[in-house]
C-alpha cells in the first residue's frame, strides 16, 4: 500500500497579527512585549467576540518543533491542569491554529502584562516581594503535585494589582525518580535557566526548579542581557545594580543567589519553599512556617516522596 504524500507547513516565526483578528471566539487587541528578543512566540491581549468584558491572553507560537512540543504537552495535560488552583497561577483553557498554521494557546482572564518590560518601575524590595509570591505559588503547586519544569521569564507577568502571575505553560507533573519510565513532560527551559543536570538529560525536579528560580531572581536583582539563545541573567553582585545597599545585606543577598544556582543539586537551596522563607527573612519579615513543619517522622514517611524531599530528614 502506498502512503499518501503529506505536506506540512515549513517552520516560521509567528508573523504579527492585526487588531481584531479572530481566533475562534476571541478577538485580538494588541501585542504585548515580553522583554525578550529571542522567544517562542508572541503574546496578545484579547476579548471574547460576544462579550467584550471577558478578557484573555493569547500566545501565538512560532511554527517550530518547540511550538509543536508545547501544543502536544498541553493536549496531554489539559485535563489535569484545569484542576490546578492558585490565584497567582494561570493555565491555558483552549488552543487552536491561526489561518497561517501557527498554533496558539488561550489563557482566559485578566492577567496583566509580562513583568520584564515593567521592571524598571519597581524597587528592589518590590522585586523580591514578587519572587516570594512566585515561590509561594509554587509551594501550592507542589502540594497539588506540580512543579515548574521550565522557567521562561516571558511567562512571569505582573497583574493590575501589582501581584505576580505565573502563566503556567512550563508546569509539569512532578516525576517520580524511583520510576525509570517517569521522565516528566518537559520541553526544555530557556538555556540560561536550565540546571546542569537537566542539560545532561535528567528529568525535571524540585532542585532543577530552584536553579531556574535562582536564575530568574538574578534577572530581577542583577539585570540581564539578550543573547542569540535568549535572555541570560548577569552574574555580578547585587551591589552593581543597588550600590546603596548595605554591605551586610548585599553579602546576604549574594550568598542567597549563589545557593540557588549551585552546580550540584544537593548543594542548592532546598526547594521554592525554603527560598521563599529566606527571601522573606532577608526582607525582615517573619518566615512562614513550612507546611511540613512539626510532623513526626512516621507522619512524614507516609507523605509522597516529593513532599518528603522538601525537608531534610531529622536525625
Amino acid at each position: 500500500m502506498r502512503m499518501p504524500n503529506l505536506s506540512l507547513p515549513p517552520p516560521a516565526a509567528a508573523a504579527p497579527l492585526d487588531e481584531g483578528q479572530a481566533l475562534g471566539v476571541w478577538r485580538l487587541e494588541k501585542p504585548l512585549p515580553d522583554g525578550e528578543q529571542a522567544h517562542a512566540g508572541q503574546w496578545y491581549s484579547a476579548h471574547h467576540g460576544r462579550a467584550a468584558e471577558q478578557k484573555a491572553a493569547v500566545l501565538v507560537l512560532d511554527r517550530s518543533d518547540q511550538g509543536a512540543g508545547v501544543m502536544l504537552r498541553y493536549a496531554d495535560q489539559a485535563g489535569d491542569l484545569a484542576s490546578l488552583q492558585h490565584p497567582h497561577i494561570a493555565v491555558p483553557s483552549d488552543s487552536g491554529v491561526t489561518p497561517d498554521a501557527h498554533p496558539y494557546l488561550i489563557i482566559e482572564g485578566s492577567h496583566g502584562e509580562p513583568l520584564l518590560p515593567q521592571l524598571h518601575q519597581l524597587s528592589l524590595r518590590q522585586r523580591i516581594e514578587l519572587l516570594v509570591q512566585l515561590c509561594e505559588a509554587l509551594r501550592s503547586a507542589h502540594q497539588q503535585g506540580w512543579l515548574l519544569a521550565e522557567l521562561d521569564p516571558a511567562m512571569i507577568w505582573l497583574d493590575a494589582d501589582g501581584n505576580v502571575r505565573l502563566m503556567g505553560l512550563g508546569l509539569a507533573r512532578i516525576p517520580d525518580p524511583t520510576d525509570p519510565f517517569d521522565r516528566g513532560l518537559s520541553l526544555g527551559a530557556a538555556p540560561a535557566f536550565t540546571a546542569p543536570e537537566r542539560r545532561d538529560g535528567a528529568p525535571p525536579s524540585l532542585a532543577s526548579e530552584v536553579y531556574g528560580l535562582g536564575a530568574f531572581a538574578r534577572v530581577l536583582i542583577c539585570g540581564w542581557e539578550d543573547t542569540p539563545r535568549g535572555l541570560a541573567p548577569m552574574r555580578g553582585s547585587s551591589a552593581d545594580q543597588w550600590p546603596r545597599l548595605s554591605e551586610r545585606l548585599q553579602l546576604q543577598l549574594d550568598a542567597l543567589l549563589r545557593a540557588t544556582m549551585a552546580e550540584a543539586p544537593e548543594l542548592r537551596t532546598r526547594g521554592a519553599e525554603s527560598l521563599a522563607d529566606e527571601l522573606r527573612e532577608w526582607l525582615g519579615q517573619a518566615p512562614k512556617r513550612s507546611a511540613l513543619a512539626g510532623r513526626t517522622r512516621a507522619a512524614r514517611d507516609q507523605l509522597p516522596w516529593w513532599k518528603r524531599w522538601l525537608r531534610p530528614q531529622s536525625p
